[in-house]
């Protein structure tokens, strides 16, 4: 399939009238080329095809969106991790509300992630860690551990680049 200019926008149109919020909209369609689905535009917005069968627009892209909700922004079921939001700031400003600060921090980045198997993670909180090492630190990590090490212990781990 080509991903023209036209397709991606009547795409992003249909998704958003759907009400999904999709992360990468030409994936999506790759996804569904895969499974024997033609993408194209009809009337501004997307036609999906298989042969001569045309799906109803709602009812495919809730059904794709309801086994690949890894796919879309919050709007595709429950936040189990950090990057289920991720681009999406007025789902994370919304969750925070919701569920408060706490919750957010005890979330894991992705499914990835150490505490999402709820192990103790690999680098434990300490002045000789990496940039990288500490962004991972949730906000009560890094206060107690700037409390341990001072902001000039902070800005040596902030200076290392890997």
């Amino acid at each position: 399939m080509q991903m023209t200019t036209e397709l991606f926008n009547a795409a992003s149109r249909s998704f958003i009238a759907c009400n999904l919020k999709p992360k990468n909209v030409s994936d999506i369609l790759s996804k569904l080329e895969a499974q024997g689905v033609t993408a194209s535009v009809a009337g501004n917005m997307l036609e999906l095809k298989q042969g001569d069968t045309i799906f109803s627009l709602g009812v495919a892209l809730s059904a794709y969106a309801e086994k690949n909700p890894r796919d879309f922004y919050g709007a595709a079921g429950s936040v189990n991790f950090k990057s289920d939001l991720k681009g999406d700031v007025a789902g994370k400003i919304a969750f925070i509300k919701q569920n408060g600060l706490s919750a957010w921090e005890e979330l894991p980045y992705d499914e990835k992630s150490i505490t999402a198997k709820h192990v103790v993670r690999s680098v434990l909180p300490h002045a000789g860690m990496t940039k990288s090492e500490y962004a991972q630190l949730s906000i009560a990590e890094k206060i107690k551990l700037c409390s341990e090490i001072g902001a000039a212990g902070v800005s040596a781990i902030m200076a290392r680049v890997r």
